[in-house]
C-alpha cells in the first residue's frame, strides 16, 4: 500500500511538473509572439519614404525635353510605399524660382514625367525638386534635389570660363582616432570577444596604423591589430578578464599614442556568431557577471528589412543554431531583448545565396545607322527564378551621360546592394539600430497614441469649392451647382448652395487635365445667369530648398558643353509619321512669344494669345474669336474659311477642344444650350461653348483647317479650334463666369509616350534629314511579365557614337536595380 502510494505521489509531481513546464513553454511562446508582433508593427509604422529618380540625362540643350521616372519606396523594405498620395515635382533655378510644376499620382504609379525645357532658359544648373507633403512639412532636408546642366548659345554662361577648382586635400595634424565595436554592442567578463576597430583622422579620412592591445596589469602586448588605408578597419579577438581594462597602443610620428577599448559592462548581455557553416549559424547568448546565473529571460528575434525571419526564448546563457534559411540574402539582424523587453544586444549578419541580377541583352552589339535594337531584359537568379520588376530604362548617346550618374537620391538611400560579399569587419562596425529601445506593451502603447496625431493627411486634390453671387456681388442661397465633364474622365454630380452661397463638390482622383464645367439653375431647374466664383488654392508648399541639398556634378569637358552650344535642339526631331521627312525652316523677325509654344500643335496655324482677347474684349471670350482670321459667323453659326453661301448649320462648325477635351461642333449632330453666359448668338454651341470661358484663363487659341486639323479625325473636317486654360489668372485666388463656366483644377500629370522615329518605313528611313537625337529611347513604365521578362524596340540614329542603356527598377520584393550597359553604332 506504501509502495503504491509513493507511486501515485510520484506520478502526481511528475504531472504537476509536466503540465507546470508545459503552461510556462506556452506562456514563453504567447510572450515571444507578442514581442515580436509589437516590434515588426512599431518598425513599419516608423517607417519614412524614400525617394530616387533616373533622368534620361543630366546635361540638356534648352529646348530639349527631360524624363524622369520617381521611385517611391519604404525607407525599410525598399518595397513600393504609397503612404502618401501626391508627388510634387518642381524645376527650379539658381534663384530657387520656380519654374515648372508636376503633380503625380502614387497610388497609380504613374510617377513619371516630362519636363519641357524652355529654349529661352539661361545656361546653367537647374535643380529638379521632389517631395510629398509629409517629407516638406516634417524634414524639408530629405527633398530630392538632382540637378541638371541647361546650355543654351544664346545665354551662355561665364561660370565655365575657368576649370573646376580640384578638391584641397586636408592633412590632418593630430594623432589618429580609434572606434571599437565590440561583437553584440558591449565588453563582457568571462567570454572571447571579438571587435572591429577603425582608424580615422580628425576629418574622418581612414588611416592605417599597426598596434597591440595591453591590460592595466600587464603592459606586454596581448594581441597586435593592423588598419587599412581604404577602410581604416581591423579586428582584434582575446579573452575579456574581470576587473582589468584594456588599451591600443600605437606609434605615432615617434611617440605612443594610447586609446582606450570600452569598459566591461558587468549588466549586459551578448549576442556573438562562433561558428557558422554553409547551412546554420551558431549564435551564443552570453551574460554579464551580474546577471549570470540569475535565471534571467531573454527573446532573440532575427529580422530582414521589415519582416521577422527568426523568433526565440531562453534563460541566462546559451547556444542555439540558426539555419540561414530561415533568412533571405543579404543583410539581416540578430537582436537580443532583456525579460523588460528592451533590446540589449545587436549583431548584423550577411547570408549568401544565389544572387538575383538584372540580366541586358541585345539582339546584336553593333548596329548601322537607323538599325532597329532589339533590347530584351530578364530579372531573377542563375536559375531561372523570375521576379517580377518594375523599371525605367533610357538609352543615350554616351558624351550626353559621361559627366555624372543619371541616377539620384535622397536621405542617402542605398540604390543597389553591393556586388561584394560583406566581410566581417564590416558586419561588427555597423551601427547600432535598435538598442536600447523598449518595446514592452506599456511603452508601445504610449508610442501608439504620438505616432497617430503625427500622420499628415494628403488630401488627394479632390475638391472643387466656390459659391455663387448675383449682380449685387451677393451671396446667392438655394441655387443648384451641376458639375459635369465630357470626355476622357466622366465624373457628374449636384451640389445645393448654402446661406451663404458656396457649393463643393469631392471628386475622385484622375490623371491628365480634364475640363469641369459647371451651371447655375435654381431648384426647379431654370438656369440663370448669375456669377459662378470658383476658390482657387495652389497644392503645391512654397518652401525654399534647402542650400546643403543644391549640389552641382563637376563639368570638366568644357569642349563638349561648346559643341552642345552650337548644337539646334529643332535638328532633333520628334514624332512617328511625315513629320521625320523633311525639316522647314521659317526666318523672321517677331517678338517673344508671351503663350506656352510647347503646347501648339502647328508651326502653320492662326493663333490668338489670351492677352490678345482680353484686349478686345475682357469678358465675352467668342467676341474676340471673330477676329481670328477665317472664322466666320453664318446664320447664327461659326464657320471656318471662305464664304461660300448664307446658309449654315451646327454641323458646319468648326471642332472645339479645350485642354484637350472635345466640347462642341465637328460634322454631326450638335445640341443647343439654352442659356448660357452673356451670349446673345445662342443658335452656336461653339459660340456658346466659348463665351462660357473667361478670357482670363486662356493661355492661347490656335485654329487649324486642311490637313493640319485631320490629326482629329472625321470630325475635325470643318476644322479645329484648339484653347488652352492653363495661363494663370489674373485673379490671385479665384476664378469666375456668368451662368457657365469652365474650369480645369490642378490635376495629376500623365506623362505621353516617347515617340522615336518609325525607320520599318523605308520612306522615313531614306529620307535626308539628320537622326542627331541623345535619348534614342525613354520608358518609364515598363514592366516584366510572370517569367521575369521585358521586351522593348527602338532605332538608332545617326551619330557614329556609343550608347548607354540605364535600367533602374524595384523589384517586388524590395530589391533596388541599378545596371548599365552599352552598345556600338559603327
Amino acid at each position: 500500500m506504501n509502495l503504491m502510494s509513493r507511486l501515485l505521489k510520484s506520478i502526481f509531481i511528475l504531472s504537476f511538473l509536466f503540465l507546470t513546464l508545459l503552461s510556462n513553454a506556452q506562456t514563453n511562446i504567447e510572450n515571444t509572439d507578442s514581442l515580436a508582433g509589437r516590434f515588426i508593427s512599431d518598425l513599419r509604422a516608423s517607417t519614412t519614404e524614400k525617394l530616387f529618380v533616373q533622368t534620361n540625362k543630366k546635361i540638356f540643350v534648352a529646348g530639349e525635353e527631360l524624363w524622369f521616372k520617381a521611385w517611391i519606396v519604404n525607407s525599410l523594405s525598399h518595397k513600393y510605399f504609397s503612404h502618401s498620395k501626391t508627388l510634387f515635382v518642381d524645376l527650379v533655378n539658381e534663384k530657387d524660382s520656380v519654374l515648372t510644376q508636376l503633380l503625380l499620382n502614387i497610388p497609380s504609379q504613374k510617377t513619371e514625367g516630362l519636363i519641357k525645357l524652355s529654349d529661352s532658359l539661361r545656361e546653367g544648373f537647374y535643380w529638379l525638386r521632389l517631395y510629398t507633403a509629409a517629407i516638406q512639412k516634417y524634414d524639408t532636408n530629405s527633398v530630392l534635389v538632382s540637378p541638371i546642366f541647361v546650355t543654351n548659345k544664346k545665354f551662355p554662361s561665364t561660370l565655365l570660363s575657368t576649370p573646376i577648382e580640384e578638391k584641397v586635400k586636408l592633412i590632418s595634424t593630430k594623432p589618429p582616432r580609434i572606434l571599437f565595436y565590440p561583437e553584440g554592442g558591449e565588453m563582457i567578463a568571462g567570454t572571447n570577444t571579438s571587435i572591429a576597430i577603425k582608424a580615422v583622422d580628425e576629418f574622418g579620412v581612414p588611416v592605417k596604423l599597426e598596434g597591440y592591445i595591453n591590460d592595466n596589469i600587464d603592459s606586454s602586448a596581448l594581441t597586435w591589430f593592423k588598419t587599412d588605408s581604404a577602410t581604416g578597419l581591423g579586428k582584434i579577438f582575446f579573452f575579456v578578464s574581470r576587473s582589468k581594462n584594456y588599451a591600443a597602443n600605437f606609434k605615432w610620428e615617434k611617440q605612443l599614442v594610447k586609446a582606450p577599448l570600452p569598459s566591461i559592462n558587468y549588466y549586459a548581455s551578448q549576442i556573438s556568431i562562433k561558428e557558422q557553416t554553409p547551412t546554420t549559424l551558431k549564435v551564443v547568448v552570453s551574460q554579464g557577471d551580474s546577471l549570470y546565473q540569475k535565471g534571467k529571460q531573454s527573446y532573440l528575434l532575427g529580422i530582414n528589412k521589415d519582416s521577422l525571419c527568426f523568433a526565440s526564448v531562453g534563460v541566462d546563457m546559451y547556444e542555439l543554431n540558426i539555419p540561414k534559411s530561415y533568412f533571405p540574402a543579404g543583410i539581416s539582424k540578430l537582436l537580443l531583448f532583456n525579460e523588460a523587453q528592451e533590446v540589449v544586444s545587436e549583431r548584423t549578419i550577411y547570408i549568401t545565396k544565389p544572387k538575383e541580377e538584372l540580366f541586358i541583352s541585345t539582339d546584336k552589339q553593333n548596329y548601322a545607322a537607323r538599325d532597329k535594337v532589339l533590347l530584351t531584359l530578364y530579372k531573377g537568379d542563375s536559375i531561372l527564378h523570375p521576379n517580377f520588376t518594375a523599371l525605367s530604362i533610357a538609352v543615350t548617346d554616351d558624351n550626353a551621360i559621361k559627366e555624372t550618374s543619371n541616377i539620384t537620391s535622397n536621405d542617402n538611400l542605398t540604390l543597389e546592394e553591393p556586388t561584394n560579399i560583406y566581410n566581417e569587419l564590416e558586419l561588427l562596425s555597423q551601427p547600432m539600430i535598435f538598442k536600447g529601445k523598449n518595446y514592452s506593451k506599456q511603452t508601445m502603447a504610449n508610442k501608439i497614441v504620438i505616432k497617430q496625431l503625427e500622420i499628415p493627411v494628403d488630401t488627394l486634390l479632390t475638391s472643387i469649392k466656390g459659391r455663387i453671387l448675383n449682380k449685387k456681388k451677393l451671396p446667392v442661397a438655394n441655387r443648384v451647382v451641376t458639375v459635369y465633364t465630357n470626355k476622357r474622365f466622366y465624373f457628374f454630380d449636384t451640389d445645393t448652395t448654402n446661406t451663404r452661397g458656396e457649393f463643393e463638390f469631392r471628386v475622385p482622383p484622375y490623371l491628365d487635365s480634364v475640363a469641369f464645367t459647371l451651371q447655375v439653375a435654381t431648384l426647379k431647374g431654370t438656369k440663370v445667369n448669375e456669377k459662378i466664383v470658383i476658390d482657387v488654392t495652389s497644392p503645391f508648399p512654397k518652401f525654399s530648398t534647402p542650400i546643403s541639398l543644391k549640389k552641382k556634378f563637376p563639368i570638366e569637358d568644357l569642349d563638349y558643353i561648346s559643341n552642345l552650344r552650337n548644337t539646334n535642339f529643332k535638328d532633333i526631331y520628334r514624332g512617328t509619321g511625315k513629320e521625320w521627312l523633311q525639316s522647314v525652316i521659317v526666318k523672321s523677325s517677331i517678338k517673344a512669344n508671351t503663350y506656352n509654344t510647347s503646347k501648339r500643335v502647328s508651326n502653320f496655324s492662326q493663333i490668338m494669345t489670351g492677352e490678345a482677347m482680353q484686349n478686345i474684349n475682357r469678358t465675352d471670350a467668342s467676341n474676340a474669336m471673330l477676329m481670328i482670321a477665317g472664322l466666320h459667323l453664318r446664320g447664327g453659326f461659326l464657320t471656318l474659311g471662305p464664304l461660300t453661301s448664307f446658309g449654315a448649320s451646327a454641323k458646319d462648325e468648326p471642332l472645339l477642344i479645350v485642354d484637350g477635351v472635345m466640347m462642341a461642333g465637328g460634322s454631326g449632330p450638335q445640341s443647343v444650350p439654352d442659356e448660357v453666359g452673356t451670349m446673345s448668338l445662342q443658335s452656336s454651341p461653339v459660340m456658346a461653348a466659348i463665351a462660357s470661358i473667361s478670357p482670363d484663363i486662356i493661355d492661347f487659341v490656335e485654329v487649324l483647317k486642311g490637313p493640319e486639323a485631320s490629326y482629329y479625325g472625321t470630325m475635325s473636317s470643318n476644322g479645329v479650334i484648339l484653347i488652352n486654360t492653363q495661363r494663370k489668372s489674373n485673379f490671385s485666388n479665384h476664378y469666375e463666369q456668368y451662368g457657365t463656366l469652365i474650369y480645369n483644377p490642378a490635376s495629376y500629370h500623365l506623362a505621353p509616350l516617347f515617340n522615336t522615329p518609325d525607320y520599318s518605313d523605308l520612306d522615313i528611313k531614306k529620307a535626308s534629314f539628320k537622326d542627331n537625337r541623345s535619348t534614342l529611347y525613354w520608358n518609364g513604365h515598363l514592366y516584366t511579365n510572370p517569367n521575369g521578362k521585358a521586351q522593348v524596340e527602338f532605332y538608332t540614329g545617326d551619330v557614329n557614337t556609343n550608347y548607354t542603356i540605364s535600367v533602374t527598377g524595384v523589384t517586388a520584393s524590395g530589391e533596388i536595380i541599378q545596371k548599365k550597359t552599352s552598345i556600338k553604332r559603327n
